[in-house]
């Protein structure tokens, strides 16, 4: 702030001198200005006097000379001759180019001569009174009339008139016309002086003549007369005698009659040029000024910034020892002597034995020599040295951040760089935690947190190694692919916490049917893999190893657990395959294994099975007919082919749609092809909606025509689709979109289907039946579970399997279940269609049983709808003709 006030004091100090400069620059011109101002009117003043007076004179001198030309002290007026005369005058004035004319006029005014060409005859208007105020006078004396309007040539004029005597007396007047004009040349004098008022004025002040010019018809009387000015004497204190605005007046006497020649320059007007000069003066003033103010401001800025600065850098520096006693790392800061020169509280916790030994300028060998008694108490007194001098040695080596562990368990993380002055910095960070939780990460990210057990990932790498290993070993290994048999059902009745039980015992006794140097890893859920090295040089020698391994695993888990006080037995199914004797990936060798799994799964569970390549072809063809199952959907290749089906009397009562596939390479193949994989896949639910929709479209189509307007259709339904939330709701969008006939569209559910979820198969069957549709049970009596539950479901039909139709008459259990179905049937109120019939005797036989509704190839195979419709029109005719 001092410093400040000391910029401000000499910032005002050079603005007061250069105003004071600048003032006194102006009033020494403005002085100079008056002064040539004042030397100016002197001079014009004096030479307008000297000029006037050679004119006058002149004048004077002209009209004295009159007396004498024409002899006027001896002549009276009756001897004087006008011609004569005026011709005499004429030639004298022709001398003096001022004046106009010069008449000689008697005491009336009457013109005896005059050197104007009208001679005696000009008439000469006089002011008032002032040819007699000329007669009057005593003494001969040059008169001056004030200025007047000559009527002849409507100018401005002066007379100048002096008397002379006749022989007997008598006076006459010597009158000289001059123009103002002629005058006011020869008062300028062709000067030039900005605002310069010329007056020819009588001591008691009216104005002969002024210049610029006045229009007054009567010549005014100016005041203050100049006799009263001569007091003040040289002074810009009067008033110009023309404008009366402050000016400088100068005036002097001339020879005749009082007269004064005043010159008077305006204040203003003398001022005009020092005016531009002042404002130069001024604005130069102002320039310096502002450069000063400019460089006041910029040093205050410069102070400001300067003071900004060291704020700042005391702020950096408090922020920075803040910074240095909150951070989590020790700081050290050693010199280019590699001595000590600051350090954090940090530090000192981490070496709580340095505290009151580190100190400023403390070599750091001092810290080190101190440092190793804490860090290796057990070294010998004359290996403390050498400890310290690799310390040392490696501080100088530049090197990445290393790591030192304490006796007491921590791990300190060391890091050095060195400084731009030859010095180092030295960070001190705790790790300890970071690489307890690093190897938790590690163990999280490559074992199962479950079992313990190495996890996919792990397993991947670890499979790599030995594939790269076998190759160049020539040593065969194995990989067994094992999933529990089962295991979901133990989830959902006993819960996860049982089931994670299971997997850690099954974990445990996996680890003890192998070698340390194999691998258990869990994939997820319930699959487990087992990895075996090394095994042999020869194929088959492996493969032996690999059953007995995998027939112990089976034995192992197979004896049963105790889960939760709980006797539980498991069994697993076991894929295996073999690895090495060319690079192989890691991916191919665990889908073969896998493979291996489920056709173990397949064939019953609870064996092992190795991988055979045609289990691959099976797979990959079983893909690609997915894909082309999507392919099929999305390019509406499937088409519906319809079964009638019959009543006894041989009429057509309704018919069951089937899907077929109008393959573009294959022709149309048949639903057992891929209805399984579809069901798989999930394709079964948009597949179904398909044959939904088109079956009813068909329906409708129906309607309009008395034909056909009868017939029923019935519609597969698939578990997966049945079971899909918005089943019910998509089914009644189907009706109300086309518009069919609710009772003419029979839903076919498998026995299976019906039975998984009794509740919500009747919710779902008894909301569609409100609407109008009717359900049928598909291959009815080939299901385990209690023929109790038809009691509770909404049914309309029962379909008798085609495996009971096929062995009527055969096999006589098969008789009792068809008889048995279609007695409790009439209990229950439910018709009965019998499928699969192909024979009369079946046909025969059913209808000795009581089944009047028939379907099967004797009657009628699956054909397109125009086919079916033709057959219908036949059967009618038929029957028209009975």
């Amino acid at each position: 702030m001092r410093i400040k006030a000391f910029v401000g004091a000499g910032v005002v100090v050079f603005v007061v001198a250069v105003v004071l400069v600048a003032a006194a620059v102006a009033w020494n011109a403005r002085k100079v200005a008056l002064d040539d101002g004042e030397a100016q009117a002197t001079r014009f003043v004096a030479g307008a006097e000297a000029a006037l007076n050679r004119s006058l004179l002149a004048v004077d001198v002209l009209l004295a000379s009159v007396d004498e030309l024409l002899g006027l002290s001896s002549a009276t007026a009756a001897w004087i001759d006008p011609d004569s005369a005026s011709q005499r005058l004429r030639g004298s004035t022709r001398q003096n180019l001022m004046v106009r004319y010069v008449a000689l006029l008697d005491g009336s005014g009457r013109t005896m001569a005059s050197s104007d060409p009208a001679g005696g005859g000009l008439a000469v208007q006089l002011p008032t009174g002032f040819l007699e105020s000329v007669l009057e006078q005593p003494v001969s004396t040059l008169m001056v009339s004030a200025p007047v309007v000559s009527f002849a040539s409507s100018e401005r004029v002066v007379y100048f008139a002096r008397h002379l005597r006749l022989a007997d007396s008598t006076r006459v007047a010597a009158v000289a016309e001059l123009p103002v004009g002629a005058l006011s040349s020869v008062l300028l004098q062709g000067v030039d002086i900005s605002g310069l008022q010329v007056t020819l004025e009588r001591a008691g002040g009216q104005l002969l003549l002024g210049v610029p010019g006045r229009e007054e018809v009567i010549a005014p009387t100016l005041s203050p007369p100049l006799a009263e000015l001569a007091d003040l004497g040289l002074e810009w204190k009067a008033a110009a005698r023309l404008t009366g605005e402050p000016a400088l007046v100068v005036f002097r006497p001339i020879l005749y009659q009082d007269l004064r020649i005043s010159a008077s320059i305006p204040l203003h007007e003398t001022l005009s040029s020092w005016r531009d000069q002042r404002d130069a003066i001024a604005l130069t003033a102002l320039l310096f000024i502002a450069m000063i103010l400019a460089a006041g401001g910029l040093a205050v800025r410069y102070l400001d910034r300067l003071s900004q600065a060291r704020a700042a850098i005391a702020q950096s520096k408090a922020t920075l020892d803040q910074a240095l006693e909150s951070m989590v790392s020790g700081f050290l800061l050693l010199d280019s002597d590699n001595r000590v020169v600051q350090w954090n509280s940090q530090f000192e916790v981490i070496f709580p034995w340095l505290k009151g030994i580190v100190a400023p300028r403390l070599p750091f060998r001092a810290v080190i020599e101190e440092t190793v008694k804490h860090h290796h108490p057990r070294l010998a007194d004359d290996e403390h040295p050498r400890w310290v001098e690799q310390r040392l040695l490696k501080q100088k080596q530049p090197q990445e951040p290393h790591e030192q562990g304490f006796s007491n368990g921590r791990t300190i993380q060391i890091t050095e760089r060195a400084t731009p002055d030859g010095g180092l910095v030295i960070s001190y960070h705790d790790v300890t935690a970071l690489r307890r939780a690093s190897a938790e990460i590690e163990n999280l990210a490559f074992y199962d947190p479950l079992t313990n057990l190495p996890n996919r990932r792990l397993l991947m790498d670890r499979m790599q190694q030995a594939i790269a290993a076998s190759v160049r070993s020539g040593q065969y290994g194995a990989l067994l692919f094992l999933d529990l048999d089962h295991f979901k059902l133990l989830n959902d009745t006993r819960g996860h916490e049982v089931g994670d039980m299971l997997l850690r015992q099954v974990a445990q006794r996996l680890k003890t049917c192998v070698r340390r140097e194999d691998t258990v890893a869990r994939l997820g859920g319930d699959e487990f893999v087992v990895m075996l090295n090394d095994l042999s040089a020869s194929g088959e020698d492996a493969a032996a190893y690999v059953r007995r391994v995998g027939e112990k695993i089976l034995r192992k888990l197979n004896v049963p657990y105790t889960l939760g006080g709980h006797a539980h037995h498991s069994t697993p199914s076991i894929g295996a395959t073999l690895l090495g004797g060319a690079i192989q990936s890691s991916v191919d060798l665990l889908k073969q294994a896998d493979i291996a799994m489920y056709q173990v799964k397949s064939q019953g569970r609870n064996a092992l099975c190795f991988f055979d390549p045609q289990m691959q072809i099976a797979i990959s063809l079983r893909a690609q007919l997915e894909g082309d199952l999507q392919n099929a959907l999305t390019a509406r290749q499937f088409v519906l082919h319809y079964q009638p089906q019959f009543h006894l009397d041989g009429r057509i009562v309704g018919a069951e749609a089937l899907i077929r596939w109008q393959h573009p390479e294959r022709g149309l193949v048949a639903p057992g092809a891929f209805i399984g994989v579809a069901e798989e896949s999930e394709l079964i639910v948009p597949m179904g909606h398909w044959v939904l929709r088109t079956a009813c479209e068909q329906l409708a189509a129906w309607q309009g025509d008395e034909r056909y307007q009868h017939l029923q259709l019935s519609v597969n339904v698939s578990a997966r689709q049945f079971r899909q939330r918005d089943f019910v709701a998509r089914v009644v969008e189907v009706l109300r979109e086309t518009g069919v006939r609710p009772h003419l569209l029979k839903l076919e559910l498998t026995e299976s289907l019906v039975l998984d979820n009794v509740d919500d198969t009747i919710a779902k069957i008894g909301t569609l039946k409100t609407k109008g549709v009717r359900f049928s049970v598909d291959d009815f009596g080939t299901g385990y579970s209690s023929l109790a539950y038809l009691t509770r479901l909404p049914l309309d039909q029962l379909k008798i399997d085609q495996s009971f139709v096929r062995n009527l008459g055969v096999r006589h259990t098969d008789d009792v279940i068809v008889q048995t179905i279609l007695g409790m049937a009439r209990n229950l109120e439910l018709d009965v269609i019998a499928e699969g019939v192909e024979t009369e005797a079946q046909k025969s036989r059913l209808a000795q049983y009581g089944c009047v509704f028939f379907q099967g190839f004797l009657l009628g195979r699956p054909t397109p709808v125009a086919e079916l419709e033709a057959l219908m029109e036949a059967s009618a005719a038929a029957g028209v003709r009975e």
